[in-house]
């Protein structure tokens, strides 16, 4: 049998010894969903960042690790096994630079839609206003008119990584947004210290 990333969860649900009903209640499912899970070639994001955080097993990892569970149909193949590889290295290093500063946070996925329609970023700190956009800038997002109420400044943080720092100037909101590349766990912690200390001064509160 071929190798999917449907096989891959099914036979770490059957390692970890789950009953079929209790997995479909910890994944928010019903029982008949499990097998068609367990079929599936493709799998949305969402759904396989709850399976791997119930199953404690990076399954972005796996995705990273094996091309040929990468989409057949997408033309863009070698862009999309970099992103996945990106995700799997945020869900390693994330958690860990986020326990080294003491912060007691989680990596959220921001509301799939909004009333405006305006693209979103990927992932965010459930407690602070900094996000992440997988493989891209969030500007690239917008086209110029959806732009418009925004102002958007591009700073350097230490070692050379660029963040945004967004400005609704219609109701005077911040957030940062941060391209979500490969970046080892060094980078990483040298962004969100960067922003601890020059444009979030405000999410200091939340360190011990």
């Amino acid at each position: 049998m071929a190798k999917t990333i449907g096989k891959l969860i099914e036979d770490e649900v059957r390692k970890q010894g789950w009953v079929i009903s209790d997995f479909a209640d910890a994944i928010c499912c019903c029982r008949t969903n499990v097998y068609d899970i367990f079929n599936r070639s493709k799998m949305d994001v969402a759904q396989l960042e709850m399976i791997s955080r119930v199953l404690k097993h990076n399954f972005f990892r796996d995705l990273a690790d094996n091309p040929e569970l990468a989409d057949a149909n997408n033309p863009a193949v070698e862009k999309d096994l970099q992103n996945r590889r990106a995700v799997a290295q945020f869900f390693d290093a994330m958690p860990k630079v986020l326990k080294n500063l003491h912060i007691e946070t989680s990596i959220v996925m921001p509301i799939l839609r909004n009333e405006q329609n305006t693209p979103l970023p990927d992932y965010g700190l459930a407690d602070f206003s900094i996000f992440f956009t997988v493989g891209e800038r969030l500007y690239d997002r917008f086209t110029q008119d959806e732009l418009g109420c925004f102002d958007v400044q591009t700073h350097i943080a230490t070692g050379g990584n660029p963040v945004d720092v967004w400005h609704n100037i219609l109701n005077h909101q911040w957030f940062v947004d941060v391209k979500l590349d490969y970046k080892t766990e060094e980078e990483w912690g040298n962004i969100i210290l960067y922003l601890l200390d020059f444009w979030m001064p405000a999410i200091k509160m939340h360190i011990k």
